[in-house]
């Protein structure tokens, strides 16, 4: 059965003045989004320098855990590659390392690519054309939103997990207008419309033979 590994990167990493304590809190939100995530097969795990990886069973919370990841790391910027692919060796339950196979490659491939582009997100497949189009997508994305502000992450978070323009903005501390402004300026519905396609064609792709 195919697998999904996404591997992230954070950009520049050895720029940043306190490495430490940005490693420190990317373990401690890696212990939140590991709990009782049913839609992963091996936790996310640091691995060399500043990357991380994680095996999926569906992508079903992929991309909420990704803008999770953005939220708890802002002002640095990570970049995400998502493979597509079966495994040659066993699923490691307890931490994403010692596996192997199509997965791990075609997500190190997609994040090469990324390490050459400003683009911060990419998926492969093996197949270039049955993959194009989402690519584009989730390029067209980055680039519309890689200069988001911290804010506006949070609001988009938020949304995700259904929270009304009430709770947001109570949270926030800003005016229900403030939320609202935040959504139409970063078509914020619009996107999760589109995240929540471009997952429902990755699970679609995990059955595929």
């Amino acid at each position: 059965m195919k697998k999904i590994a996404l591997i992230g990167d954070i950009v520049a990493s050895r720029n940043i003045k306190n490495r430490s304590g940005v490693q420190k809190k990317l373990s401690r939100l890696f212990l939140n989004l590991n709990k009782n995530n049913k839609a992963l097969d091996s936790p996310y795990t640091i691995t060399i320098g500043d990357e991380f990886q994680a095996l999926y069973n569906s992508a079903d919370s992929i991309f909420h855990d990704i803008w999770k990841i953005l939220e708890s790391l802002y002002p640095e910027t990570v970049r995400f590659s998502i493979g597509i692919g079966n495994l040659t060796t066993r699923v490691n339950k307890n931490q994403a390392l010692g596996m192997d196979g199509p997965a791990f490659h075609y997500a190190r491939d997609g994040l090469n690519e990324l390490k050459s582009s400003s683009v911060l997100f990419n998926i492969e497949t093996g197949d270039e054309k049955e993959i194009l189009l989402i690519k584009e997508v989730l390029s067209l994305i980055s680039q519309n939103t890689i200069r988001w502000k911290h804010t506006r992450i949070k609001i988009f978070n938020m949304l995700n997990e259904g929270k009304s323009v009430k709770e947001i903005s109570k949270k926030l501390h800003v005016t229900d207008k403030a939320v609202y402004k935040h959504i139409d300026a970063g078509a914020l519905n619009i996107l999760m419309d589109l995240f929540n396609q471009i997952t429902f064609e990755i699970n679609l792709r995990l059955k595929a033979r």
